[in-house]
């Protein structure tokens, strides 16, 4: 009775032209819920409760539950993972592999933190000794082990005083030194502490048009097959909204697929929980077209993340953001865990019968 209780309260129908009655989709979401693990969140951004959707549909996407409990358990090792969810770590391995990432300034922590060079990086002074010899006047500042943009600052010089540097970020907000210090001391809901401080990665103008508060990213994700060969089974451009430092689409930005040949953009998507969530051909704030843009360099995108993924070999399945700019791609990050709602309700789904086919191999199946 509990598990139907849950599901019950995030039951909510969506009333538009073409999909099924409030009722149908109400019992469709609470018996798929109870008996099928699929979240009410899930029929609605796969949009189930389309009028003419099957069983056959439905089985095309891979089930959140799925992807945690099967897909990334049984192709992704655990040992691994730190290489991804570590921040430093990430930016440090593939910087030496000679893949492009974020310059790195340091890592600020009250008691561990050291920039580059191994200097101490703790204090207010260590701070400011930093940004005073790099000349820094924009930098990005985001946790250690973040995740969904938690956190994460980016900065622009607006002012210098007498023993104080004052940033600014995109939201409008004033940090001086004592208040990013605090704001880089404080603990965060993640295990490992500690905020990165990289270069700000500027985008490609014609990915920047599109939202210029934030890096807009494309996510790729990759698989390694049996035969140690690596494809892309999944491309989004993730946008930002208006005001936000990030794109994700967790905190109401959009996702658009990226053929994969072409590199030309589908419609955007917004999560159905948001104030303009649904489809988009052009951007709600900016009003710049989407659909039908082509991402920059997409060839040289595509040719970076499967240089990179065979350097991480036991983790079978990563989805790499990166970014485009002017001087070519760079790998902002890449994740252990990539999202499989948003990445599956801009491309149809995931389980064609081609990657059942390749999954079955590692004694993966999936219900048909």
């Amino acid at each position: 009775m509990n598990k139907i209780a849950r599901v019950l309260k995030k039951i909510v129908p969506t009333q538009q032209a073409g999909f099924k009655t409030p009722l149908r989709q109400s019992v469709e979401m609470l018996w798929l819920g109870v008996f099928y693990r699929l979240s009410p969140m899930e029929y609605r951004v796969f949009e189930f409760g389309k009028k003419g959707i099957c069983k056959k549909d439905i089985r095309s996407y891979i089930r959140v539950y799925d992807a945690e409990r099967k897909l990334r358990r049984t192709l992704n090792s655990r040992t691994w993972a730190p290489m991804l969810t570590n921040k430093l770590l990430f930016n440090s391995y593939f910087s030496q592999r000679q893949i492009p990432v974020a310059k790195l300034y340091g890592m600020f922590h009250p008691q561990f933190g050291t920039d580059i060079e191994g200097k101490p990086l703790n204090t207010r002074e260590d701070l400011h000794r930093l940004i005073s010899e790099k000349g820094l006047d924009q930098f990005v500042v985001k946790p250690l082990a973040g995740k969904t943009g938690v956190s994460v600052l980016v900065l622009q010089l607006v002012e210098k005083i007498p023993d104080d540097i004052i940033f600014e970020d995109r939201g409008g907000e004033r940090y001086g030194l004592d208040r990013l210090v605090k704001h880089m001391s404080r603990t965060v809901e993640f295990n490992e502490q500690g905020f990165l401080l990289e270069a700000r990665v500027i985008n490609h103008p014609d990915i920047a048009k599109l939202n210029p508060s934030s890096v807009n990213t494309c996510r790729l994700v990759t698989f390694m097959n049996k035969e140690g060969e690596v494809s892309i089974i999944l491309s989004v451009l993730r946008i930002g909204v208006k005001g936000k430092n990030t794109d994700n689409w967790h905190t109401g930005g959009l996702a658009a697929a990226i053929d994969p040949v072409t590199g030309v953009l589908g419609e955007g998507l917004i999560r159905p929980d948001f104030r303009a969530g649904g489809w988009h051909s052009a951007h709600p704030d900016t009003g710049a077209v989407i659909k039908g843009l082509q991402i920059p360099g997409w060839d040289e995108i595509v040719a970076l993340v499967l240089k990179a993924a065979p350097m991480a070999p036991f983790i079978r399945t990563i989805g790499w953001d990166v970014a485009a700019t002017p001087a070519g791609p760079v790998i902002i990050e890449a994740n252990f865990s990539w999202g499989p709602m948003m990445c599956q309700a801009c491309n149809k789904g995931l389980l064609t019968p081609e990657m059942r086919h390749e999954f079955a191999k590692f004694g993966l199946r999936f219900p048909s």
